[in-house]
């Protein structure tokens, strides 16, 4: 065993082996390169990925121990330890007066308070039901990996720091889910700072890397183990040196955080405790090489591998073709520093790197990241001396005294210093004790400016966290917690576009790698379980194996649904809704507030939601319709279109009646012209002929009237028909709704009859009025009276005469009257009052007649 443990230059513990004379000459390892990592390829190779690695590094040094630095104020790590030191030295206490802490813990739990939902999109008809299988597969992936906590420990880092990582594939773990996700520390990751998307698309590599046990590694990298051992750090050397780990204060305490050590019992002798350990580096990167591709089908776009069964099995069942594309082709490589132990192509079809990126703020000029401390770190520290000079200044006292005033300087300051100390003063001599409380109270009203300054710059204010301010009114409130929200909106944005990317991944691992059948339970509302049978075999009739659920055939799209992170702004938006939803109409409102509830905070919304929609009778648009639903549906359908035809064909009756009896007044009003003309009179005299020509028109009208009464009956029926309760008995509420409809089809045609009964009697009594004239042609005068004792119209019952009307003009009546003497032609005018009533009528005749008064 000890020999194993010298066989790499220096170990831990060799002191102790020393001391007991067990130690051995060092013996050399040799590194065979009978391995193809050693050839010239794999070299070069090498050579090149830690050139870019070097360079990364130097580049983005000065900004990552920026972020370090942000980091670390958020932990209260905020003193320089040489100014700490001063200030200790001093007599002061170097304070810490944490305000960017309750501002990042304000924006890190609204992002946990109001997480985006996500769901999968088919990107063909027939794909609806592998889409909707997929949607729950990845919840349950999402479920046993923790990923919503994952992703918000990212955020997290990406808050203080500026940028977070986690990290999607798959393992080969029996004990484990084959998909995975996990969060990556910022520190053990460097990322190409030329890249401008978000979500690398444009950059050529990442890398990262772990300190690995050197058995462990040997381990994963069997073939390589000579290699591995070469790299072994041990105590001697251990990570001082390692830029990465380096912070501002770092150097100060490398050696307490880094290493530990034991006291061997009974020797007295100091033992490091340290692993041997080795740092493995992985580079993901890309290359431009010829890869086969699927360039039709529905699996168009997706990367073939010779070796993936599941997706070979795919494409011959739903057709495709298989070209050669030069494209930018992600690889691997894991290394150390000295030496390449594995390198190829990646395993994964979306070809994309595993990391995915959560920004805050990308610097302008190098698009290097940082977070919400950086805009106010600066303003922090100056809290924080200002803090702790204004403590120091309340607590010292300054001296001002004449030599010899007193016998022991020391003696007089710590009595000074007292607050029951006695200085004995000698007489005839000046002896001033000062406080510079003026100058504490300036220090202490920049601290308060610089307080304010941090909530405005970072756009996290007093009412955001729920403290007092000078804000009264509740509208006040809302309206700083609005501000402050949408400040703030860049951080949850790029969140949610993370979540995007990293939900195209997740789902593109999901179609590759589910290929064997696997029961999912998911775990719904109110606790209810559901089983998901995936890529279950089924044996058919003819002897052929059918795959339940199978999901490796189709691709489908990865969409985050539209969320508001901000509480405020919801909470706004939901009781501007209901304010809405109580100024309309109820069976309107029920409907708004179901869309209310999608902006409540209410743990229980959708059981709300869906007992809203019970009492509308709508259904929720984003859940598929069962067989029973569906065959309710068209039932209810049917019951509609029934209800509906029977009450157009009662209205079309209702018109049908009306036309005839209009039909009936214009055949008899032809009929008097046809007899007027028929007599040699030339037609009917021009009163009578106006009288029955507003008889026509009034009927024209209430025909009109009456189709456009029975269209908005037809519509109300209509309205109520459709907004039947599924859930009720439809063939109840549609006998109700067809008796409301007959009933109300009757007093429409009933108010139609009275019209039309009363423009009948009209038009009769206007052909007994042409009678009479015949019959009495002589006697105009009674002929003037009967006309005086009609009516001058015929109204509906329903219209009444406007206040203020001022009466009938005189009307002037020409009457043709057939005399034994010859053809006598008399004029006849009637006037009346504002009533109604006859004051006065004139006959006159022909210019060789005579004229009276009556």
């Amino acid at each position: 065993m000890f020999d194993e443990v010298r066989a790499n230059h220096k170990g831990p513990g060799d002191q102790f082996f020393d001391a007991a004379d067990l130690a051995k000459p060092r013996q050399d390892l040799a590194v065979q390169a009978s391995s193809k990592m050693d050839a010239e390829p794999a070299r070069r190779l090498l050579s090149k990925l830690l050139s870019w690695l070097y360079a990364e590094r130097e580049k983005q040094a000065a900004n990552r121990m920026e972020m370090a630095m942000d980091a670390d104020f958020y932990d209260s790590i905020q003193w320089d330890p040489q100014d700490a030191a001063d200030v200790e030295s001093r007599g002061q206490m170097p304070l810490v007066y944490n305000e960017v802490a309750p501002m990042c813990d304000w924006i890190m739990g609204t992002e946990r308070r109001a997480r985006a939902d996500w769901k999968v999109l088919p990107r063909t008809e027939d794909d609806v039901k592998p889409a909707d299988i997929k949607t729950k597969v990845m919840k349950y992936v999402s479920d046993v990996n923790h990923a919503p906590f994952t992703r918000s420990r990212s955020f997290g880092d990406s808050v203080k720091a500026g940028l977070g990582w986690v990290d999607d594939g798959a393992r080969d773990d029996p004990t484990k889910d084959i998909l995975y996700s996990k969060y990556e520390d910022w520190r053990r990751v460097l990322h190409d700072s030329s890249a401008y998307e978000l979500d690398l698309d444009d950059a050529r590599y990442i890398f990262r890397w772990r300190w690995v046990d050197e058995d462990i590694a040997v381990m994963m990298f069997p073939d390589r183990a000579d290699a591995i051992r070469s790299a072994v750090s041990d105590a001697a050397q251990d990570h001082d040196s390692d830029w990465e780990e380096e912070t501002w204060d770092s150097m100060a305490t490398a050696s307490i955080r880094k290493s530990g050590h034991l006291y061997a019992s009974g020797s007295g002798m100091t033992v490091d405790a340290q692993r041997r350990q080795v740092k493995l580096i992985e580079c993901q990167y890309r290359m431009p090489v010829s890869t086969k591709m699927i360039n039709s089908g529905p699996l168009k776009g997706t990367i073939f591998h010779p070796q993936d069964a599941a997706l070979a099995n795919a494409l011959a069942a739903v057709g495709g073709t298989v070209v050669d594309k030069m494209l930018m082709r992600m690889h691997v490589a894991v290394f150390t520093e000295a030496n390449m132990l594995a390198m190829g192509p990646s395993i994964y079809r979306h070809n994309k790197f595993s990391l995915t990126p959560i920004w805050c703020y990308r610097r302008g000029k190098d698009r290097m990241p940082y977070g919400v401390i950086r805009r106010v770190r600066d303003v922090q520290q100056d809290l924080n001396k200002r803090a702790s000079k204004a403590l120091f200044m309340l607590n010292t006292n300054q001296i001002f005294a004449e030599a010899g005033a007193v016998d022991d300087w020391d003696v007089a300051r710590d009595e000074v210093d007292r607050p029951d100390g006695v200085v004995v003063i000698k007489p005839g001599k000046k002896f001033d004790v000062r406080r510079d409380t003026d100058g504490a109270t300036g220090q202490i009203q920049m601290m308060a400016l610089a307080g304010q300054s941090i909530q405005k710059s970072a756009g996290v204010a007093q009412e955001n966290m729920g403290r007092q301010t000078n804000a009264v009114s509740g509208e006040a409130i809302k309206a700083r917690q609005t501000q402050g929200s949408v400040v703030t909106t860049e951080p949850f944005d790029n969140l949610r576009l993370a979540t995007q990317f990293q939900g195209e991944k997740q789902l593109s691992l999901v179609e590759q790698f589910y290929t064997e059948e696997k029961v999912i339970r998911l775990t719904g509302a109110k606790g209810a379980i559901e089983w998901v049978y995936v890529n279950k075999p089924e044996v058919q009739v003819d002897g052929s194996v059918r795959f339940l659920n199978d999901i490796t055939c189709s691709v489908a799209d990865f969409v985050v649904s539209e969320q508001d992170y901000s509480g405020t702004l919801r909470q706004v938006m939901f009781e501007s809704l209901n304010t809405i939803a109580a100024k309309l109409p109820p069976e309107v409102s029920l409907r708004m507030l179901t869309i209310a509830m999608e902006f409540s905070d209410l743990p229980n919304k959708t059981e709300i939601a869906d007992q809203i929609r019970k009492l509308t009778g709508e259904r929720d648009p984003n859940k598929e319709m069962t067989p029973e639903e569906m065959q309710q549906q068209e039932q209810q359908l049917q019951q509609q279109a029934e209800v509906m035809q029977m009450q157009r064909q009662q209205a079309m009756l209702a018109l049908e009646e009306q036309n005839a009896k209009v039909r009936e007044l214009n055949a008899k009003a032809s009929k008097m012209e046809a007899e007027a003309q028929a007599s040699g009179q030339g037609g009917l005299p021009p009163e009578i002929e106006q009288q029955m020509r507003q008889v026509q028109e009034q009927a024209a009208t209430q025909i009109e009237q009456l189709s456009q009464a029975l269209r908005k009956a037809q519509s109300d029926v209509a309205n109520k028909t459709m907004s039947v309760n599924k859930e009720a008995d439809t063939k109840l509420q549609l006998g109700r709704i067809q008796a409301d409809a007959d009933i109300r089809v009757a007093e429409i045609q009933q108010a139609s009859n009275t019209v039309m009964q009363a423009l009948e009697g009209r038009i009769d009594d206007l052909v007994a009025l042409v009678d009479d004239a015949r019959a009495e042609a002589a006697d105009a005068t009674k002929l003037a009276q009967k006309v005086e004792k009609m009516p001058a119209a015929v109204a509906a019952p329903a219209a009444a005469t406007e206040p203020g009307v001022s009466s009938a003009p005189p009307v002037t009546i020409h009457v043709n009257v057939d005399a034994k003497q010859g053809t006598v032609k008399k004029s006849l005018s009637i006037a009346r009052d504002k009533d109604g009533n006859l004051t006065s009528a004139e006959i006159t005749s022909a210019p060789d007649g005579k004229e009276g008064v009556a």
